[in-house]
């Protein structure tokens, strides 16, 4: 396996032969996020099973990649006692789980089973949308023969107003993901990077690689962001530093005391995404909105999936420069959004006063669980989003495994912890039951 490594790396990746050795480190051999994911693309071709890219980007050295090929491929057509159903199987198998880590679910723990009755890997809310915001799905449902607003104008003015934006500030897509995706799209370019923490988003590093550029990642401080570690990692070629604030997984925030100070050290020329997914659950919701009004090369991405609970929707915006949201909106496809979607959302924002009081309640909810989780001898760091973080290293998949088995999902970062989203009272004592017989 390490020889066909060699090859592809050699003949395809353009890696010189000198660079490639088995104790070699991916930096060694020249393997930024760009070619690993090129190398995963020439690796299916070459033994005809898709092999998740984020499977690759955790493995440090060359001898780890081909080590995980060996048993990734054990039984592939070709290989003794192997038959074509068994690699399709393996093969889809590979697939289910990198779409549940994508959707946030347990990393395909219960992928052959019935899902968990307590769904709490995916951060949505319990709450069903207020009763005004229904009203407007159904009666938004009942022209469901015409098409959607391409331009989202009533929602972008709700929002402008919301604000006290002009509505050219005010970018809406199917989700702020979408949004980010634009975002990219338009700003790459040549050797173009982009910054950000880690463990952060899984998504930032999926559309950085589909957008071309190259990922620098910058570990957490033990308090959450290392702000000034990630305004040293920005040089000439950074184009955009992505910022999850409240950080997803962790739920640690940064206050606005740091982020100007971060701010002033980025160069106006680098973009700074604040990616406010979870801000309703922090104690400064509008910090970001705040900070837009001087600081010409900030975005602020926000999204009525999490606190709002449309995720099923797929409603998001971003907030910037005029010059900015055109050039995003130039690559937003047309009717993403649905008028069901952008209805909802409008009248979500009307029905603010409901909503935020159901985030107070999940707000307790999630402080309650952590000091039952603290007691019972878990390490967990103050939150500030829907969910916990749980830093148990090389027990989460263990972990998260138990808690399957108890019949609750959720989310394992394999080698870092497990997040856990605040659900229902129900959902939670379910939880805390489960994390008491797997106490550390």
């Amino acid at each position: 396996m390490y020889e066909l490594l060699k090859t592809i790396m050699i003949e395809e990746l353009e890696v010189e032969a000198g660079q490639v050795s088995p104790d070699a480190s991916r930096e060694d051999a020249g393997l930024d996020s760009l070619a690993t994911f090129e190398l995963s693309l020439a690796l299916t071709q070459r033994l005809g099973v898709t092999i998740a890219d984020e499977d690759l980007f955790g493995l440090r050295t060359l001898a780890d990649i081909a080590e995980f090929l060996e048993k990734r491929t054990t039984g592939l057509p070709g290989s003794p006692g192997a038959s074509g159903a068994q690699a399709a199987d393996r093969a889809e198998d590979r697939e289910h789980a990198g779409l549940a880590r994508l959707l946030g679910g347990g990393d395909g723990i219960h992928a052959d089973g019935p899902a968990p009755a307590h769904q709490l890997a995916r951060n949505e809310t319990p709450f069903r949308p207020p009763a005004p915001v229904l009203d407007a799905i159904t009666r938004a449902a009942a022209e469901a023969n015409r098409y959607p607003d391409p331009a989202c104008g009533a929602l972008r003015a709700a929002l402008a107003r919301h604000y006290g934006l002009s509505p050219d500030r005010v970018a809406v897509g199917a989700g702020s993901i979408t949004l980010l995706q634009a975002l990219l799209t338009v700003t790459a370019g040549p050797g173009a990077a982009v910054a950000y923490s880690w463990p952060s988003f899984d998504g930032y590093e999926v559309l950085a690689d589909l957008a071309g550029f190259r990922t620098v990642r910058v570990p957490l401080a033990e308090d959450g962001h290392d702000l000034d570690a990630l305004a040293a990692a920005v040089d000439e070629h950074t184009r955009l530093v992505l910022l999850c604030n409240p950080n997803n997984p962790t739920g640690t925030a940064s206050g606005e005391a740091d982020l100007l100070r971060f701010l002033d050290a980025v160069p106006r020329t680098c973009l700074v995404v604040l990616d406010e997914a979870y801000c309703e659950y922090a104690r400064d919701p509008g910090l970001g909105a705040r900070l837009l009004t001087s600081r010409p090369n900030l975005i602020v991405a926000r999204t009525f999936s999490k606190a709002y609970g449309l995720a099923g929707l797929r409603v998001g915006y971003l907030l910037a420069e005029p010059g900015l949201i055109s050039r995003v909106h130039s690559m937003v496809m047309p009717l993403s959004v649905s008028d069901v979607a952008q209805a909802a959302a409008v009248a979500s924002l009307a029905a603010e006063k409901e909503l935020l009081g159901r985030v107070r309640e999940t707000a307790a909810e999630r402080d309650r669980v952590r000091a039952a989780l603290l007691a019972l001898g878990f390490d967990v760091p103050p939150s500030e989003a829907n969910f916990l973080w749980l830093p148990l290293g090389a027990r989460a998949q263990e972990f998260a495994a138990a808690c399957a088995s108890a019949g609750v999902d959720v989310r394992p970062y394999p080698g870092d912890g497990v997040r856990v989203t605040t659900g229902t009272a129900e959902d939670n004592d379910a939880f805390l039951a489960a994390a008491g017989m797997n106490r550390p």
